[in-house]
């Protein structure tokens, strides 16, 4: 029994847990929508690749698994880089899937023949195309993982005309599970040195930041504001883990929270322009930083308690301490 390209590439999505797509339907995808909705996955078809992919994009933030963008080559790729950067600035999963002209026309001036690999590689994390017909479920697979496992950003796979079109037999076809994120806690030594300084603090702040949404770390982060009793300040998309109207927010004395607080806890928040790159913090203040990704510790201050892990779990251990 063999299975198209297009089939291949509709049953790797299922067995990933896909159950939308965004796309514009054109040469040489068309085969690929009509694969996908064969399988029961929902397919929501937009006009412009802009919009579909910035939808695609709010999926991704919205739900923690990857949004799915189908295109068609050249222009449709170019237009949906839109979308794949704001996903890759943002930290929220996408995976873009683009049509591409046929492997054996490639330098030959093939319809909308564009390098499209090379030209998603600077925004995103993963940027591939399979090799064979068969390798589409792996390449499929790290693409998934890339845009939704640790940091999460944008991904993009290229996949060719006549690999679409093309056939291979399903004994060759590897079968690939469901995406299945692995979370992870804090050193428990560097919990213990953040609660110390907590404990501590004359004048305490914790900031919730878009990480602690992406997260749903709401119920944690509530129960340490109610724990703890520190004011806390949202940035623009952490409003709502804790609700403004929780006596706790600071956000109307923000400049004098940032001002006088002399232990900061950074709840999933990037201290970039939103938080004026630190400079507006009290210059004696300590900060302990709650992230999942280690290369975001320290930017733009000095960090005196990094705490790397998955939200919910980092701030339950830190209210079982304090």
């Amino acid at each position: 029994m063999s299975l198209s390209g297009a089939q291949v590439i509709a049953k790797a999505l299922k067995q990933q847990g896909v159950s939308v797509v965004f796309g514009i339907v054109g040469i040489p995808v068309v085969d690929v929508a009509e694969a996908i909705q064969a399988e029961g996955i929902k397919f929501i078809s937009f006009r412009n690749e802009q919009s579909c992919s910035y939808a695609a994009s709010a999926w991704g933030f919205l739900t923690g698994q990857p949004g799915v963008c189908l295109v068609v080559s050249g222009p449709g790729v170019v237009h949906a880089l839109a979308g794949v950067v704001n996903s890759q600035v943002n930290l929220w999963p996408l995976v873009l899937i683009g049509g591409s002209c046929e492997t054996t026309l490639e330098g030959a001036g093939a319809f909308q023949e564009c390098q499209q690999v090379e030209m998603c590689r600077p925004y995103t994390k993963f940027s591939a195309r399979p090799q064979r017909i068969e390798l589409i479920p792996t390449v499929l697979q790290s693409a998934t993982r890339h845009a939704a496992l640790g940091r999460p950003g944008a991904a993009y796979i290229d996949l060719p005309a006549d690999f679409i079109q093309g056939s291979v037999d399903t004994s060759v076809v590897p079968s690939i599970g469901p995406l299945r994120p692995v979370f992870a806690q804090a050193d428990p030594a560097a919990i213990r040195e953040a609660a110390m300084l907590l404990a501590n603090a004359r004048s305490p702040l914790i900031i919730v930041g878009k990480g602690a949404a992406y997260a749903r770390a709401e119920t944690a982060v509530r129960a340490l504001v109610e724990k703890y009793q520190a004011p806390f300040l949202p940035t623009p998309m952490g409003k709502g883990v804790v609700p403004d109207s929780h006596k706790r927010n600071a956000s109307s004395a923000r400049s004098s929270a940032l001002r006088t607080a002399d232990v900061v806890l950074l709840l999933g928040a990037r201290v970039n322009w939103i938080l004026h790159f630190g400079k507006r913090f009290n210059p004696q203040a300590k900060i302990i930083q709650v992230d999942v990704h280690a290369e975001e510790m320290g930017t733009n201050v000095t960090i005196d308690v990094a705490l790397q892990g998955h939200l919910p779990l980092v701030v339950e251990q830190l209210t079982a301490a304090i």
